[in-house]
């Protein structure tokens, strides 16, 4: 048995929010967003969105672009660091708008490598016969959550809000692309170094915790830490799966990175030896800035119906998040 990334979705919230709206209220101006992180402009969600509204509708792109219907899922995924409400999870919401029936829901937590750590599990379902079609979707309403002040001016410039979804099936067709391999890896030593501490049994809850410190209910990033081990970490784990399969760089065609900063994507193409193949790198990052879990979907989303992928194009996919956790994906068209 094979797996098969058989089609793909996004969805952008309406609203583009650019640098110069923002820039002045994070104590940054313009030029010095964009130089930092590549982000010129992003898309907001109208206050009230829900992850799983984003959600459902990049997959029912998805199960569109697969030739599928919604009935015909067999298991459904969803990553979010945004979701609806603390218990449930958000996949069964998501069900509920698909209007289908009852099946396996499950919500992923591994922050920016939802994409690939929903990869494998669709990956492992679909080969061991325990599913034929799993729907695997990714939504982050981040605006919700930031802090917009000078304060906190260097993450809150990063992020925007969308969705994606893809399919992941037994049986390829037309543009489809195989997985071939994931490889995951995970370090708790830096879990404070990412992240955002409440509401949980650590740090405690504004319900029955009147002394928590309001920073600790809003994204914490330590970031001359974050750049330097995500950039040397995708590099590591990309090299270790393309070894396994006997492969070097200079074959991958392209490179879907989790959209963070472009200037860490920079330094995965240098770290791979393709700073002269920068046109291999695909980013939205300008556009949409980071997503977050949707970040590495919507970019394959805009690879697959670009019509630049052809039969044979090898297409890794790294990424790095919270916790630390991070590692690659690698697919190849059929």
């Amino acid at each position: 048995m094979r797996a098969f990334i058989t089609g793909s979705g996004a969805f952008l919230p309406e609203r583009i929010v650019p640098n110069e709206e923002i820039a002045h209220k994070l104590g940054l101006t313009p030029e010095q967003i964009f130089e930092s992180s590549g982000i010129r402009r992003r898309r907001w969600a109208a206050p009230g969105t829900k992850a799983s509204t984003l959600a459902c509708t990049a997959l029912r792109c998805a199960i569109a672009n697969a030739n599928l219907l919604p009935e015909q899922m067999d298991f459904l995924l969803l990553g979010t660091m945004t979701p609806d409400r603390f218990i449930p999870g958000t996949a069964p919401a998501v069900q509920k708008q698909l209007e289908i029936p009852p099946l396996p829901c499950l919500d992923i937590h591994a922050t920016c490598c939802n994409a690939i750590y929903g990869l494998q599990l669709a990956r492992s379902m679909v080969v061991a016969g325990t599913a034929k079609n799993v729907a695997v979707c990714f939504a982050d309403v981040q605006s919700a959550w930031l802090d917009i002040s000078a304060e906190a001016g260097t993450t809150s410039m990063l992020f925007g809000d969308g969705g994606s979804a893809f399919i992941v099936s037994g049986h390829e067709h037309k543009g489809s692309l195989q997985v071939l391999d994931v490889l995951l890896r995970t370090d708790g030593t830096f879990v404070d170094d990412l992240g955002i501490r409440c509401p949980g049994t650590e740090f405690g809850n504004r319900l029955n915790e009147n002394y928590a410190q309001r920073a600790d209910f809003l994204p914490r990033m330590n970031g001359q830490r974050v750049l330097m081990r995500a950039s040397r970490n995708m590099a590591a784990v990309c090299r270790t799966l393309l070894q396994q399969h006997e492969l070097t760089a200079q074959e991958i065609a392209w490179i879907v990175p989790h959209q963070a900063n472009f200037n860490v994507m920079r330094q995965l193409m240098r770290a791979l030896g393709l700073s002269r193949h920068m046109e291999r790198l695909v980013s939205v990052i300008e556009d949409y800035g980071n997503t977050s879990s949707a970040s590495m979907g919507i970019a394959l989303d805009a690879l697959r119906r670009s019509g630049r992928v052809r039969r044979g194009d090898y297409v890794l996919m790294p990424a790095f998040g919270a916790g630390f956790t991070w590692g690659a994906a690698l697919c190849r068209a059929v």
